[in-house]
């Protein structure tokens, strides 16, 4: 009963929250248009109106929590406007404060309700369970033929499905996290064969498998992409449960056949924030083998999933931006040395060359003076972007300012004064015009290699700058090595 009341009484809830809202926020800006038409510049007058900005986010909340998109499209631009008015008036840039705290203030609202609605998904599950058990134990009592040890299997299940959501967060590695999902569905759904999960590219619109688990003997997957079961999942958004492959009407074998020789199927859709971001599969090599109630653990598990997932890929995505050049795309210097330390004692170990290229642009100082650091920044990236090009298997940072390092493992220095070359003939190569002016973009470089200049990365660095500074030395737009 309290259940039903709770719901009957939540929509009232968020009108009277934005009912609030509304009033509230008419209140406070019309005080401050009163304020604003009478005030006079003083520290007590910008206390004043830095208190009603703060006030603001009270309308932001109320409404949040009635009507989200209403906050985010109506309420928070009307506290940006009275930001930047505010600003204005008052002639100083502290009120502009407020507009990227109202963004953060949402960021975290939406926080809180991920957070939520990811311990509701644990609740619902749980509620689910727990009649899918009374269910189950009704139909024990009725059914004298059936077993009683299924039903404790499938109470075993539910209670291990409770766990799932504290075992998904234990990691946000997507490659681990992916193996833990397939590894739990399978020991949750026991009569399957096979467990895969692919994620989806939003951009082709297609299937990757990043995880699968089978039963010994069953061998490798043949195919490393969706099929036709998982894409009519990807297109319909909905569970799938096939009984047998060879009878279902809905799929044609004859034009695209499998990529395993299977005769059930039970798919289930990853969505997270109305998006399919993969599918959950279970196959068997017999008929019959799965039933609506492990359809519907299936999809429990995705929800869980999907969630977990979507954090993986976010995380992933941040420790992207971490050791990435803002300005650039290329890694940033701290990531650099790590590499190279890697690097070189993988070298160590195999014997195998590693070379270093240090790179420089020449007059870049000039360029800046003369055409100012939108333009610098305009160079560096299409300098960059070369690189990008020029280098497919090294290395290649920013390491501060107009200087970029590359590292090339496993080439000698042979090789790497042939790709220091093609580097900086495709750099001088480049037309970057600026007020149909042609401005001349060139570049020096010193290479230094393993064995053959030393086995210390410091000094190998060290020796890649002084042939770098040899170059700069002898006239700029060269490559200097080993002579």
């Amino acid at each position: 009963m309290k259940q039903r009341v709770t719901k009957s009484y939540r929509p009232w809830i968020k009108q009277i929250n934005l009912i609030l809202a509304f009033i509230l926020l008419v209140a406070l800006s019309y005080y401050s248009l009163i304020f604003l038409s009478k005030v006079q510049y003083s520290k007590t007058a910008n206390t004043y109106l830095s208190l009603m900005l703060f006030l603001f986010f009270l309308p932001t909340i109320l409404s949040w929590y009635g009507f989200r998109l209403l906050c985010i499209f109506l309420f928070v631009p009307i506290n940006a406007v009275f930001s930047l008015l505010i600003s204005y008036v008052t002639q100083s840039s502290s009120p502009l404060i407020f507009i990227p705290a109202q963004v953060i203030l949402c960021v975290l609202l939406l926080y809180l309700d991920q957070k939520k609605e990811a311990e509701m998904i644990v609740y619902n599950v749980e509620i689910e369970k727990s009649i899918n058990e009374k269910n189950d134990l009704e139909l024990a009592f009725k059914d004298e033929g059936t077993s009683i040890s299924v039903y404790f299997e499938k109470y075993a299940s539910y209670y291990n499905l409770r766990n799932l959501a504290s075992d998904f967060s234990t990691t946000l590695s997507l490659k681990e996290l992916s193996s833990m999902i397939v590894t739990k569905t399978m020991e949750l759904i026991s009569h399957g064969t096979r467990c895969l999960l692919f994620l989806a590219d939003p951009d082709h619109a297609t299937l990757s498998l990043v995880a699968s688990r089978s039963l010994e003997g069953e061998g490798k997957r043949k195919q490393k992409s969706g099929d036709l079961f998982d894409y009519w999942v990807l297109r319909n958004r909905q569970s799938l449960i096939v009984t047998d492959t060879q009878k279902d009407f809905r799929f044609d074998l004859a034009k695209s056949p499998p990529a395993d020789d299977v005769r059930s199927v039970i798919a289930s859709p990853l969505i997270h924030e109305k998006k399919v971001v993969g599918t959950l599969r279970c196959n068997s090599l017999k008929p019959g083998t799965f039933s609506t109630d492990e359809l519907r653990l299936l999809d429990a598990i995705s929800t869980l999933a999907s969630s977990a997932i979507s954090n993986s890929i976010l995380f992933q995505k941040t420790e992207e931006l971490a050791i990435r050049d803002s300005l650039t795309g290329l890694f940033v210097q701290r990531y650099f040395m790590e590499r190279l330390n890697e690097e070189h004692g993988r070298s160590l170990l195999t014997h195998a060359p590693l070379t270093l290229l240090m790179c420089d642009l020449d007059h870049f100082k000039s360029w800046n003076d003369r055409y100012g650091h939108g333009v610098g920044d305009y160079i560096l990236k299409q300098i960059s972007e070369t690189i990008v090009r020029k280098i497919t298997d090294g290395i290649a940072a920013r390491y501060g300012g107009e200087e970029f390092s590359i590292l090339l493992p496993k080439q000698s220095a042979e090789q790497g004064m042939l790709i220091a070359e093609r580097l900086r003939t495709a750099i001088a190569e480049l037309s970057i015009s600026l007020r149909r002016e042609v401005i001349p973009v060139t570049i020096s470089i010193g290479v230094a290699s393993m064995p053959m200049d030393t086995l210390d990365a410091q000094e190998l660095i060290k020796i890649a700058d002084q042939r770098l500074y040899q170059a700069k030395k002898t006239g700029r737009n060269r490559v200097c090595g080993k002579e």
